[in-house]
């Protein structure tokens, strides 16, 4: 099983960096829409939600949350590295154990001590918390979309999916990492001064931003995006001390932590060099601020793709009002296997700018293909308002794609 999951990475890794001229989108040719009314989702869907003080010393800053946690931290660990001999894993955790002081201490701004102090209160081995903070690098995949209603008003929504290429469980057709992470979710309110600096939704242990909002400032979100050294710049940087490359959620949280505007955090982001490839998705609160980032490793792709040219794309009498990011570059069809874009697409088309809401953006998300047996949180975010809610999310029926 674990050959066939290195070979699909692999596939999803050459087709995402593919440079040939596409041909032209016509979403007709592709899946179509299966979003149906499935908003508010039921009350036990609803992530719990917790306070972090960004005054309290690092190695502190995220007692409550662990211990809250502790056992589901424990079983995403054992998850990852007692049920599964996979080559990816050994090599970097491989890379890391011996040399973790020098490793946390290259992180910025107290991560690496926040990684620690996980560390000491759990008793989980340093490293292998070091490689849970860097295992979105590697396994997620997700949808973004930040569209604009016809008064200006703007959202963000995305799915986080998270856990390919780990065991998938034949006996109930999910994938274990997945359903393993789904218990140790959590909102937090992160607070600076006694104030809500932003909210953001978080795995306990993992303390990268994936998704979050700073009030009147920006909407973040990340999406995989997959080559095929997928986990050569990891271990590159984990074996050269001298590597000043960027973690990519590190660097979303740097810039909701640090800019009040969105143009300053997206000048930021897109300017930073970063490890491994990636898109980061950013929203704000006036017209047109919406945009996706798609990124090479060590700078050596920056696309800005932003709402003025974004989608709908082949219909000249609708002014574009939307951006959405599955894997795969923007300008590239996806592949046949992991089509969500265009079934997304077709969706957002048959809502209309004039119908967007944070419920009509859920019932997107909500639809198959993309949701589907990785994801494992919708999140919604309303930049103006400094909004965010979010829901487990599941994947049962017969015809969900495996991601």
């Amino acid at each position: 099983m674990f050959k066939f999951v290195f070979l699909v990475l692999s596939i999803v890794g050459i087709f995402a960096v593919q440079q040939d001229p596409p041909l032209p989108p016509n979403p007709s040719e592709h899946a179509k829409c299966k979003m149906t009314p499935a908003y508010p989702p039921p009350a036990n869907r609803t992530i719990p939600w917790f306070q972090i003080n960004l005054d309290v010393t690092p190695h502190d800053r995220w007692n409550e949350v662990v211990t809250f946690f502790d056992e589901g931290i424990n079983a995403v660990i054992d998850e990852i590295f007692e049920h599964l001999d996979w080559r990816v894993i050994n090599d970097l955790l491989a890379a890391i154990q011996g040399n973790e002081a020098e490793i946390l201490a290259r992180y910025p701004n107290g991560y690496g001590e926040e990684i620690q102090g996980i560390s000491d209160l759990t008793g989980i081995e340093t490293a292998k918390l070091i490689l849970l903070n860097a295992a979105y690098e590697l396994l997620g995949v997700c949808t973004s979309i930040v569209a604009q209603d016809t008064n200006g008003n703007v959202y963000h929504g995305r799915n986080l999916d998270f856990g390919l290429g780990l065991a998938f469980n034949f006996s109930d057709f999910q994938w274990g990492l997945t359903e393993a992470l789904r218990p140790i979710l959590f909102n937090a309110e992160m607070m600076k001064n006694n104030q809500t600096l932003y909210k953001a939704t978080f795995f306990a242990g993992y303390v990268g931003v994936l998704t979050g909002v700073r009030k009147q400032a920006m909407t973040i979100t990340v999406d995989s995006r997959f080559d095929n050294n997928y986990d050569k710049y990891l271990l590159d940087w984990f074996l050269n001390p001298d590597d000043t490359d960027q973690w990519l959620t590190f660097t979303t949280r740097n810039a909701i932590e640090t800019y009040n505007t969105y143009n300053d955090a997206l000048n930021y982001l897109s300017k930073e060099p970063y490890i491994g490839p990636a898109y980061i998705i950013i929203g704000g609160s006036q017209v047109n601020e919406g945009s996706v980032i798609t990124l090479g490793p060590n700078h050596t792709l920056v696309d800005v793709w932003s709402i003025p040219h974004g989608l709908p794309a082949n219909d000249s009498s609708v002014t574009p009002w939307y951006v959405l990011e599955t894997n795969y570059d923007h300008w590239n069809q996806p592949p046949w296997f992991d089509d969500r874009r265009y079934p997304a697409e077709d969706c957002m088309n048959e809502i209309g700018s004039a119908n967007i809401t944070l419920p009509n953006l859920y019932n997107v998300l909500n639809g198959l293909p993309n949701r589907n047996r990785l994801t494992t949180y919708t999140a919604l975010m309303d930049c103006a308002e400094g909004h965010l809610e979010s829901y487990y999310q599941y994947c049962t029926e017969i015809d969900c794609s495996p991601w």
